[in-house]
């Protein structure tokens, strides 16, 4: 049964940061706007997902970031702003804002949904009895609820809408390409040392790195490669428009050691029409075809794997074969309709 009243829905986010949680958030917010319900964002002032909702013109209220505990002042603070502007349903995006929806609840009665789309495991708790339903990242994130006996789950994936279609160079050298912010658990560095043994093997290729400095540098991960291969890397730092650096490439490349529970750049790179080589870790194996998946921090591995796809051909056909599956099976389409279905559908029944 289809609620046909327009919602008024509340999303909780208490981390500093924009990351895949709030990434995954605002693409939620955006299919549900378009289909006319009223959106609103709770976040702590600082935060970047609180800037971006006033930006983008979502009315807000603020909460204290995940670090503070949680105060009656904050609880009634929260429960009024529900009772005042008539919220239906609130959209809790991490642990913590899932027990302040809890708690509020007990004082005004909402729905509650929670989204998840980071890698951090759960805990059993009875206030999963409360929420109507758990929207899941990934069937990667989903196994954590269902190895806890808790079932009232849906994956969900987020779309990516492709850009404009580009032609793959067949001119050498092969551009290899890799995108993430610089920390350790993207692993650049084993990106970087099967890069050096590709280029020890006479291999025509030049690697290509972007993403902004976090908990690594540049200049450390530089100090890496040997002189006489500095000029076939090129560090590009934090882009804008991801898509224009991915039309420079023809292999995209995922190094990751862990997390990866919603992967936004293998969508990126297989909106791309790109082959992508990857790690196996997280939800990457839910999109990335097993052919093209090695284990972690696996440097031989890797540099077998990208030398065994150094084929135009190959390349071609197998990023055609990578958009076609992003426009099959993860469109924007069906991500709208399964989030509208998801929250205007009346509550799930608990099934534990």
């Amino acid at each position: 049964m289809s609620m046909k009243k327009q919602l008024k829905i509340l999303n909780l986010i208490d981390i500093p940061w924009y990351s895949g949680i709030s990434d995954y958030a605002f693409s939620q917010s955006l299919a549900l706007r378009e289909n006319g319900h009223i959106i609103y964002f709770g976040c702590d002032r600082e935060s970047e997902s609180y800037k971006k909702a006033a930006k983008e013109g979502y009315k807000t209220v603020e909460i204290t970031d995940r670090k503070k505990i949680i105060t009656p002042a904050l609880i009634f603070k929260l429960a009024k702003f529900i009772k005042d502007e008539k919220i239906d349903i609130i959209n809790a995006h991490t642990g913590r804002t899932q027990t302040l929806s809890y708690i509020v609840s007990r004082f005004k009665k909402v729905r509650i949904i929670r989204t998840k789309a980071d890698a951090k495991d759960i805990k059993t708790s009875f206030i999963y009895k409360k929420l109507d339903l758990i929207i899941c990242g990934s069937r990667y994130i989903e196994n954590f609820y269902l190895r806890k006996g808790i079932d009232k789950t849906k994956v969900i994936y987020k779309s990516i809408i492709p850009p404009a279609y580009c032609e793959i160079s067949s001119k050498e050298p092969f551009i290899i390409g890799i995108t993430a912010r610089l920390d350790p658990v993207k692993g650049h560095i084993y990106f970087i040392k099967s890069a050096i043994k590709i280029l020890n093997k006479n291999f025509n290729c030049a690697f290509y790195i972007a993403g902004k400095e976090a908990n690594l540098k540049w200049k450390e991960l530089s100090n890496e490669i040997p002189e006489v291969y500095r000029n076939k890397f090129i560090y590009f730092g934090h882009l804008e428009n991801i898509f224009e650096f991915m039309k420079k490439c023809h292999i995209g490349v995922i190094t990751s050691i862990d997390s990866e529970a919603v992967s936004r750049v293998a969508l990126e790179w297989m909106a791309s029409a790109r082959l992508v080589i990857s790690t196996d870790t997280g939800s990457l194996a839910e999109f990335i075809d097993n052919r093209f998946l090695v284990k972690p921090k696996d440097i031989h591995a890797l540099s077998q794997k990208i030398i065994e796809n150094l084929d135009f051909e190959k390349i071609h056909s197998e990023g055609i074969r990578n958009l076609e599956k992003i426009k099959r099976e993860i469109s924007y389409e069906k991500f709208k309709e399964e989030t509208l279905s998801s929250f205007e559908t009346t509550s799930y029944k608990p099934h534990f």
